[in-house]
């Protein structure tokens, strides 16, 4: 699963307001919520795009109907006449669920250009990979480099960076290169303010960093990069190893220790 795929099926509780009967859902695609995310999970809500299961306490997922049903598919001149009756919710939940399909084809594409032409960063950001699949690589590519520099929200452009890395092309340099300066010198002052307790929202941006700090690996193979990632496969906190391990697609202790955890909780 891409870190892209994991933020996107990680949803807040307070979404998932009422319980729905097992009969609402075919019978494969409970088991296939339960082989991923265990034996526990119970269908909570159902969208036009995807179903919600609780698996946890505190845990919910989400499975795309465009994954989970084998034909389950919607024709371009729909989305079409529909997105621009759509509000930013519709928008979302539509392209989040729709990236995940395996098969491409050119009724993709169409889809993907209304998206592109009618859109902004929240929309954007859900979807990036499939951007990848876009027949215009060299259009997809620029577009996120444009987008890089003029991000509207107020985190960091984490998936263009991502999307860029994979893409590998040296255009993205540039773009990426000043958010990787500039956290670069936010992580040094950990010497002064010391690990942080909570990595995920403290003033350290440790996983910005290594973000920028891989896509721009993948983009040069530089071993500047390199480095100044594995210096955090030491790092005190273990979730900043997993961050690092991830960005080097390395199987480390951390990585191996958590899929090993996740493999014994749903077998």
């Amino acid at each position: 699963m891409s870190r892209v795929q994991a933020i996107m099926r990680a949803i807040t509780a307070a979404s998932c307001v009422s319980v729905l009967n097992m009969s609402d859902i075919a019978p494969e695609i409970l088991e296939l919520a339960k082989r991923e995310y265990g034996e526990n999970c119970e269908l909570v809500k159902a969208t036009e795009w995807s179903y919600t299961f609780k698996c946890g306490p505190k845990a919910y997922c989400r499975i795309s109907r465009f994954m989970a049903e084998k034909d389950f598919a919607v024709a371009a001149k729909e989305i079409r006449e529909r997105w621009p009756q759509w509000d930013q919710r519709q928008r979302v939940d539509f392209a989040s669920n729709w990236w995940t399909k395996s098969m491409w084809t050119d009724n993709d594409t169409e889809i993907l250009e209304i998206i592109m032409a009618d859109g902004d960063d929240q929309v954007w950001q859900c979807c990036t990979q499939a951007f990848l699949k876009h027949p215009d690589r060299d259009r997809a590519v620029g577009f996120f480099v444009n987008r890089v520099l003029q991000y509207s929200l107020e985190h960091a452009p984490l998936n263009y960076f991502q999307v860029l890395g994979m893409a590998k092309d040296s255009r993205a340099v540039a773009a990426i290169l000043p958010f990787y300066e500039r956290y670069k010198s936010e992580v040094e002052a950990e010497s002064v303010l010391g690990v942080q307790e909570d990595v995920f929202r403290g003033p350290i941006p440790y996983f910005p960093y290594l973000s920028a700090a891989g896509a721009l690996f993948k983009l040069t193979g530089s071993s500047e990069y390199e480095k100044a990632i594995r210096r955090f496969f030491d790092h005190e906190k273990e979730q900043v190893r997993y961050w690092a391990e991830h960005e080097l697609d390395v199987e480390g202790p951390i990585t191996a220790k958590r899929r090993a955890e996740y493999q014994r909780k749903h077998q």
